[in-house]
């Protein structure tokens, strides 16, 4: 699901860089100028996600001071409407987040309460892949694409070249399989359409999938997006019709593919709630304020048995 590929562009990756940029600057700004005179020039949508994240990073510690080992409370800041309201907040401590070693790519999250797994998401621009390779190395899971939806007008429903033998080799070498599905719906019948040919592709693997089927939306920059002005609304109705589709064709468990301004923007909080979340960003910590699973937080990563640059991702699951 890496923006390095050129389906992956998409996810509003100009928006999404210049958000990231300006946003540690308008911080700075405010400091120096007072949050009054800052209010007036700090773009709305950024002065809701810096607040946000605040109340819920507030929130996260006063629990874990409480009790090391209790979740934080099922409210977080919805953005949109600036009032509180029932939403499942980020309840990882930044502080916890670091890498392996000195030499490392990788990140860990550590924390007494939980465990994380080192895992990779893939598609056909990989090649050849050596999975055991993969699995000596420490890699625990991975997302295969299975399939997309093409950007044109007619958007096609195409299958991921090496989805099938990605899945087969990853099981056989002892990963745990998830897959993905790169959509470019309009509506809700192209959104149920796309499970099914998802959930097709995955029983003809004969993989017995252990991780989600992940509904992957983003936007395409140029004139081929052809789902690059659905609405809010539109899109929280597409992924719900995916998730039904998809679990009543195959009885899987299904996941959302984010990141900040998607979250922020594109999703309404129903979704965020009724998805577990595959959250992609950057930078050395997560950024959201909202619950996630996965944390894909490197497209630059280098994985033996694979050539070329990699995304990386973290398994944060609890263990207690």
């Amino acid at each position: 699901m890496s923006k390095k590929n050129d389906d992956k562009r998409g996810l509003g990756e100009f928006r999404e860089t210049a958000f990231y940029a300006v946003l540690p600057l308008l911080c700075v700004a405010s400091l120096l100028r007072g949050c009054s005179a800052m209010s007036a020039e700090i773009p709305e949508a950024m002065q809701r996600t810096t607040a946000a994240q605040q109340l819920v990073s507030d929130a996260a510690e006063e629990t874990r001071a409480a009790d090391p080992k209790a979740e934080p409370e099922e409210t977080a800041v919805n953005v949109k409407a600036q009032e509180t309201v029932t939403v499942r907040p980020n309840p990882y401590n930044p502080a916890n987040f670091s890498y392996l070693d000195e030499i490392s790519e990788n990140i860990g999250y550590f924390d007494e309460n939980y465990e994380s797994l080192q895992g990779i998401d893939v598609s056909d621009h990989q090649g050849e892949i050596d999975w055991q390779a993969v699995a000596d190395a420490g890699y625990e899971f991975v997302f295969v694409r299975v399939g997309f939806r093409g950007y044109g007008a007619e958007g096609t429903l195409n299958e991921d070249s090496m989805a099938i033998q990605y899945m087969q080799g990853a099981e056989a070498a002892g990963l745990e399989v998830g897959a993905y599905f790169f959509s470019q719906a309009l509506n809700e019948e192209e959104a149920a359409e796309e499970a099914v040919f998802a959930a097709d592709v995955i029983k003809r693997s004969g993989v017995r999938m252990t991780l989600p089927l992940v509904y992957d939306p983003e936007y395409i920059e140029g004139t081929q997006g052809r789902a690059d002005n659905l609405s809010r609304e539109q899109i929280s109705a597409n992924a719900h019709a995916f998730k039904e589709a998809a679990e009543k064709a195959m009885n899987c468990k299904t996941a959302l593919y984010t990141n900040l301004y998607w979250e922020n923007n594109c999703f309404d909080n129903e979704t965020l709630n009724d998805f577990e979340i595959w959250y992609a960003d950057y930078n050395e910590t997560p950024q959201t304020p909202y619950h996630f699973t996965w944390w894909q937080y490197s497209e630059t990563g280098s994985v033996p048995g694979i050539k070329g640059e990699m995304d990386l991702n973290l398994w944060i699951r609890r263990v207690d």
